[in-house]
């Protein structure tokens, strides 16, 4: 009897196909899951990176478009139409939502096309990301050093005080409670600061004051405004408090009759007094008349004292909202650098109100830092409409010689710089030498100074303000008024600190 047995070829065929068609899918699966995974991957590091700055930028109009070009560029996207990018992945433009005033969340969608699962009919696959940023902004005390002198007149000064604000509305935010630890000061300076009006408590800081120094009858009829004299070098590059180094009152004296040519009176560089219409007090009303017109014994003094440490948003804005572009006397930053320095110095706890404030040196998650800005070169002002003016010792008698404005140096004849500062030019150097040993001093006292120039065009100016700023990083030449702002807003948001809050 025999045994018949079939073909099996055709079923081993079909076992086989069936086979390849499931090997074929688990590599297609894990080929695409890879994918899928490294998609995912890419457009999460795009959001984290974006959202950062988002967060960072918080309140400032170009915030979520800076935020998004960032993404585009950290997910590769190769066709601005459709999104693609990293693996052939479509990405949609990412969406941010404001969770509070602090805290911005951005979210991203991706189309990821299949490869070889593809051929099994399995269609394109959605991926979705999103994080999460909150501005924290660590612990600091900032002073803004803020150049009114009368270059500043006009559209300069708005620039200033915009600029300025951008950087107090970006560190403060949009929460009406203040971010922990943060406290500014805002010390506006010319030939001279303002540091005897406490706006606060609305008096004067006449306990600052050398005993005697302060004669009211010298103001009549109206009163000294707080601009204090320069101290004695080196005392002008130190961070001595008031009862170590007393302070003298400001005071630009009457030129009214002083100066003759021959038996002839001729117009002082300010002329005023205390009883005559015809010559009374005009400095009040500076940012209302001609440049340089103003006359008292207060001109050239900053009509905006200092704001010492606060952590109130409003108080800041406002001070800086006030600024007045101030004449007369010229540029003397090292004084408004170091009266920055005073607002920041452990030296002067509890002097400016508030009793814990200043906070030592290098306290843990502090920073103590100074926004350093000017507008030109050191420069010591000769008005030339009035006596003494740089004329020769014999056009006016009596005479001292060549001379300029009074600023809280007195006058250039006085030679409170030196005996051998007799020129603008000489006055100029040596300010600026004081200024480069006053960077020094700050710095190693363990403040970060940031530094900006406006519109100046001297290179020595911009190399000494470089060499002030803590790091060349530090440094900003801003040629115009939109590169002021940006300077400012690029200052702000280094200063926020931020991170990842999921």
């Amino acid at each position: 009897m025999s045994t018949m047995t079939g073909d099996r070829r055709g079923s081993i065929a079909i076992v086989m196909a069936l086979s390849m068609a499931a090997l074929v899918g688990a590599v297609g699966l894990g080929v695409d899951l890879a994918r899928l995974w490294l998609v995912q991957t890419r457009l999460q590091a795009a959001v984290d990176a974006g959202v950062l700055v988002a967060a960072r930028e918080m309140g400032a109009a170009s915030a979520n478009n800076d935020a998004t070009a960032l993404f585009w560029a950290d997910f590769g996207r190769v066709d601005r139409k459709t999104g693609e990018g990293f693996l052939s992945a479509k990405a949609d433009a990412p969406k941010f939502v404001t969770v509070d005033a602090d805290t911005v969340r951005m979210t991203a969608d991706a189309i990821v096309p299949m490869t070889l699962m593809a051929a099994l009919g399995v269609g394109a696959k959605p991926v979705h990301v999103e994080a999460s940023a909150r501005r924290a902004v660590m612990g600091v005390e900032l002073a803004l050093v803020l150049d009114i002198t009368g270059s500043m007149a006009g559209e300069d000064i708005k620039s200033l005080r915009s600029s300025a604000a951008n950087l107090v509305n970006i560190l403060f935010g949009s929460s009406p409670k203040p971010p922990p630890n943060l406290w500014v000061s805002v010390v506006p300076y010319t030939a001279s600061v303002n540091l005897g009006w406490d706006q606060v408590a609305g008096r004067y800081r006449t306990e600052w004051l050398a005993p005697g120094k302060l004669n009211p009858s010298d103001y009549a009829p109206g009163a000294w405004a707080g601009c204090v004299e320069a101290r004695v070098s080196p005392e002008d590059g130190t961070d001595k408090k008031p009862s170590d180094a007393p302070f003298t009152p400001f005071l630009w004296k009457s030129t009214l009759n002083k100066y003759f040519n021959g038996q002839t009176v001729v117009k002082g560089d300010n002329d005023w007094s205390p009883t005559d219409p015809a010559h009374k007090i005009t400095e009040q009303n500076q940012a209302a008349l001609p440049d340089n017109t103003a006359v008292g014994p207060n001109l050239s003094c900053p009509a905006s004292p200092v704001l010492p440490l606060t952590d109130d948003k409003a108080a800041a804005l406002q001070t800086i909202s006030g600024l007045q572009a101030t004449f007369r006397g010229g540029t003397l930053t090292n004084l408004g650098l170091q009266a920055g320095w005073f607002t920041l110095s452990p030296t002067w706890r509890g002097l400016w109100g508030k009793e814990k404030l200043p906070l030592n040196y290098n306290t843990p998650n502090m920073r103590k830092v100074i926004v350093m800005m000017t507008d030109g070169e050191n420069n010591w002002y000769d008005w030339p409409d009035g006596a003494p003016g740089q004329a020769s010792p014999n056009t006016y008698t009596p005479n001292p010689g060549p001379d300029a404005d009074y600023t809280a140096y007195g006058r250039l004849s006085e030679k409170r710089l030196g005996a051998s500062i007799k020129t603008i030019t000489d006055a100029r150097v040596e300010i600026d030498a004081r200024v480069a040993k006053l960077c020094t001093n700050i710095k190693k006292a363990g403040i970060t100074i940031y530094t900006i120039t406006f519109g100046v065009n001297s290179t020595d100016a911009q190399k000494l303000w470089r060499d002030c700023a803590s790091k060349p990083d530090n440094y900003f030449d801003s040629p115009t008024q939109a590169a002021l702002n940006s300077a400012f807003q690029q200052i702000g948001t280094q200063l926020a600190n931020l991170r990842l809050t999921q």
